[in-house]
């Protein structure tokens, strides 16, 4: 399992970035959706409710890289986001693949999509801001919310998942053809260079300390909210009445633990050589 940690590190207040994001990161690679599907262990109906609820997210994905577009202004920067583009429209299509390959209904997924049915609260609240930051955000907190953390996080995901995802090959129910692990694939291979590009972008556009302070606090968001939308996305499926005594003590802990993980102001000055506090 891939950790932040261990990715290569820049100089500067990049790598403050990634020290800041480590505990989110990593946290997300430990959670409770990973090591069930990793493990083999989750049921049939919960990976057919993560695939079905974070679907919609999926379908907008390309239309988030879309509103960051219009904030480029050098060729380089504009060329990967049309890249991106691209290939994000064409892995919505895997995604299909890959829940029908587990049994949902093509119809049922994209009617979720298109918002004649509600998607749950968490999955919502995830596109809601990815959709807040690249349209209202600067061009840096854009990228660095969704082509570094979320496109990053989910490379090492895939990476750690991909052994127990391959298991349901042979459960009943699965039909598990090239199309059913072609998302997963795709991604467990590709998505190393995508937040690698999508720094240098973040570096090249946020010059100011304040800027700075945002791209970090834009980009934990993205990884919190996606820790808790896949959380949500398989326990909604669990056919359980008792409490689920598990998710309450992880929200319990995760509260807890962003209360402890403080804003590293003092190593940003420090790297910078700042001599005025930073703004609040």
């Amino acid at each position: 399992m891939t950790h932040m940690h261990e990715l290569p590190v820049e100089a500067g207040w990049t790598h403050t970035l990634r020290e800041y994001l480590s505990p989110y990161w990593n946290r997300l690679l430990e959670g409770q959706w990973a090591q069930r599907v990793s493990s083999g262990t989750m049921s049939i109906e919960q990976m057919r409710g993560w695939m079905l609820q974070i679907y919609p997210f999926i379908h907008a994905f390309p239309k988030f890289l879309a509103e960051a577009l219009i904030k480029v202004e050098d060729d380089d920067s504009r060329a990967f986001l049309i890249d991106n583009i691209r290939v994000e429209k064409a892995h919505a299509e895997h995604w299909l693949w890959m829940g029908t390959g587990f049994g949902l209904q093509r119809e049922a997924m994209l009617d979720l999509a298109e918002g004649n049915r509600p998607v749950l609260r968490d999955v919502q609240s995830l596109s809601d801001w990815l959709w807040y930051i690249n349209t209202k955000g600067s061009l840096a907190e854009a990228v660095a919310a969704t082509s570094f953390a979320i496109e990053g996080a989910t490379g090492d995901l895939s990476r750690a998942i991909w052994t127990g995802f391959e298991s349901y090959r042979d459960h009943p129910g699965v039909d598990w053809t090239p199309r059913t692990y072609k998302w997963m694939r795709e991604h467990a291979r590709y998505d190393d260079e995508h937040p690698k590009i999508a720094m240098v972008i973040v570096e090249r556009y946020a010059t100011t300390e304040k800027l700075q302070k945002r791209v970090m606090l834009a980009a934990r968001r993205s990884l919190q909210l996606l820790d808790q939308a896949l959380d949500t996305s398989f326990r909604a499926y669990t056919p359980s009445p008792h409490i689920d005594v598990d998710r309450d003590q992880r929200v319990s802990e995760r509260r807890r633990s962003q209360l402890i993980i403080s804003f590293p102001d003092r190593r940003l000055r420090e790297r910078r050589g700042f001599r005025e506090p930073l703004i609040d």
